[in-house]
């Protein structure tokens, strides 16, 4: 029995720890090989996009909530900070436009701002606070708000670069209506003490790499959507570029060659740093950047990026997985506790289940006030001979099994909350109450007597309707007897629930000495009933086996009808339907089964089943 019990108490006996002791580390070292990122992310992301390859799982994954969203939209906007600094240094022929362009740029991230982070102070407005929930919780409204930032950031990096342009092109028209020399040009455009190959183009380089930070600053973008996003915005950067060093070398034929060769660093670092962005998302392996000049230029990158969406997808996965095995434990230990509640009483469930694993006391309580009954069916034993010698054994178990169910379908109803069953030892049904301790001190004495005679009248009704389903005539006779037993749980490998004592025995008697139909109790029995409004007939003095013998014949009643309750009997005597409560036992060892399976799954799987997925987010 302990060693059963110490399975529901997440304890173990020194003869099975050593079982057990293995089994976990079976368990735990298949944990430790299945359990790795790169194989986790083979099996269920897509290498190329990074999409998880379960739709559901995908679903799942776009529905969270991005926490980190508000601090990158303020890293963004910091990158956008550092932008106007840099290209305020940078002389522009139209002072009033670039002004304005700062500040348009400018109050479009604070309006950005404003929308993201509303949900950060109590006293914004309501709907501005639902707007700012909104964004945050649909993955389509967050990335329009993130593209929104990438491309102002982009947009202010080549700003400088269209004033820079323009200020050629006008220093150009002048010059030509003016006829004046290449070198005097050259000594307006150039910064002073500058020369061509010292211009300001590679500072446009540096802004658009700066601007590019901003990708890897959204960490839950999509990468291929980020892609897309570098190559549209690198795209356009380039060819800005070549056009402001073709501009360049229209006017500066000695210096052609290096502007070329300029533009094509340009270009190529602008790819370079699109490539390192787009691997910073993804987070690839440490040895993928073994170029030297690659690596310089990841630095920048990673240096952003606290985390990537590789990562993220995979912390996913875990989080998921972790969910799924707390879910599928407390569905283990539920069943767990329904086989349990099935094979033992619930307030004796709950003291195995609560006590400390050290403790290996067996189980027993000692009640004064306790209620007995059997009720056998009377005659069965004889049907069921007869069916025998005909082959029709199985459908008297079938009947009987129908007679069982329905009389166990009774303790279902809250109004016999404090009857217990014992056992059924063939055809006799052995039943309790007032065995539940808390139960016991907070009602009325005696009254879970009167429940458990109700609770055999309602049996008498259900046997009733059994007779007319199945064309039979049983009759239902029935003991009770009321006293002090003793409690326990015997058996180690079937554990089994009993009582014991003189009650017991008393009760077994009026049992076999009773009359089919009806219910017989000993003269003290009839003392408490009659207090709770039970009419009783006096049968007469019998001899009782195990008490006659020193006491002399008991005299016996039977309990004809009830008063003042006798509604009772008509409520609860028959049901319709199954009724809520505990599980049967066909339903807890499917339930086990399932559960089973699952964790089958699981491990062919290398421990990651997701059917059904249930994410909470």
């Amino acid at each position: 029995m302990n060693s059963i019990l110490a399975s529901f108490t997440n304890g173990s006996l020194p003869s099975i720890w050593q079982s057990t002791s293995r089994e976990i580390n079976k368990r735990i070292k298949h944990a430790i090989e299945v359990r790795s990122s790169e194989r986790m992310h083979k099996e269920h992301i897509t290498p190329l996009t990074l999409v998880f390859k379960d739709a559901l799982i995908e679903d799942k994954f776009s529905q969270i909530r991005d926490e980190m969203f508000n601090s990158n939209m303020v890293c963004s906007f910091i990158v956008l900070l550092f932008l106007m600094a840099s290209q305020a240094f940078m002389p522009v022929p139209r002072q009033f436009p670039a002004v304005l362009q700062f500040s348009v740029f400018l109050l479009a991230y604070m309006m950005l701002l404003l929308v993201s982070l509303a949900e950060e102070f109590k006293r914004t407005p309501a709907v501005l606070q639902n707007i700012c929930c909104w964004f945050h919780e649909n993955n389509s409204a967050r990335n329009l708000l993130t593209l929104t930032a990438i491309l102002i950031n982009f947009a202010l990096a080549s700003s400088d670069m269209v004033w820079c342009l323009l200020s050629m092109t006008d220093e150009t028209d002048m010059m030509e209506k003016m006829k004046i020399g290449f070198d005097s040009f050259h000594h307006l455009h150039l910064p002073r003490g500058k020369t061509g190959a010292q211009s300001p183009l590679p500072i446009f380089v540096l802004s658009g790499v700066v601007a590019m930070v901003t990708c890897a600053v959204f960490l839950r973008l999509n990468s291929l959507l980020k892609l897309a996003v570098l190559l549209f915005v690198v795209t356009l950067y380039s060819y800005a570029i070549h056009l402001a060093f073709v501009t360049l070398a229209r006017h500066d034929t000695l210096q052609r060659s290096n502007y070329v060769r300029r533009k094509g660093i340009s270009i190529l670092l602008m790819v370079m740093f699109t490539v390192a962005v787009f691997y910073n998302g993804r987070q690839v392996r440490r040895n993928f950047w073994n170029n030297k000049t690659q690596a310089s230029v990841l630095h920048i990158a990673v240096s952003s990026a606290l985390q990537w969406e590789a990562t993220a997808r995979l912390d996913f996965l875990w989080r998921l997985q972790a969910q799924q095995e707390v879910e599928d434990m407390r569905e283990l230990r539920e069943h767990n506790e329904s086989l349990l509640h099935n094979i033992l009483p619930v307030h004796v469930a709950q003291h195995f289940l609560e006590r400390n694993k050290n403790d290996q006391e067996l189980y027993s309580q000692s009640y004064d006030e306790v209620g007995v009954m059997f009720a056998s069916v009377a005659g069965f034993n004889e049907y069921f001979e007869q069916k025998e010698i005909k082959h029709e054994g199985v459908d008297c178990l079938r009947l009987l099994n129908e007679i069982i169910a329905g009389f166990d379908e009774l303790l279902e109803e809250s109004y016999f909350h404090c009857v217990e069953k014992i056992k059924t030892i063939g055809s006799c049904y052995m039943a309790a109450s007032g065995l539940a301790p808390n139960k016991q001190a907070s009602m009325e004495e005696w009254n879970h007597l009167s429940e458990l005679v109700l609770f055999a009248l309602a049996m008498q009704e259900t046997l009733k309707e059994t007779n007319r389903l199945s064309a039979q005539n049983f009759k239902l006779r029935v003991g009770i007897a009321h006293g002090p037993v003793v409690a326990g749980v015997i058996g180690a490998t079937k554990p089994q629930y009993d009582i014991w004592g003189a009650t017991v025995n008393l009760a077994s008697r009026m049992d076999t000495t009773g009359v089919s139909g009806r219910i017989q109790v000993p003269e003290a029995t009839r003392k408490v009933l009659s207090e709770w409004g039970f009419a009783l007939e006096l049968r007469g003095e019998i001899f009782i086996k195990g008490v006659s013998e020193c006491q002399g014949k008991v005299r016996t009643y039977f309990i004809s009808t009830m008063r003042s309750k006798q509604e009772g009997v008509g409520k609860y005597g028959r049901l319709v339907g199954r009724p809520s409560g505990r599980l049967t036992l066909a339903e807890v060892v499917f339930g086990l089964v399932q559960a089973r399976h699952k964790e089958k799954i699981r491990e062919t799987n290398s421990n990651f089943g997701l059917i059904p997925c249930k994410l909470k987010c």
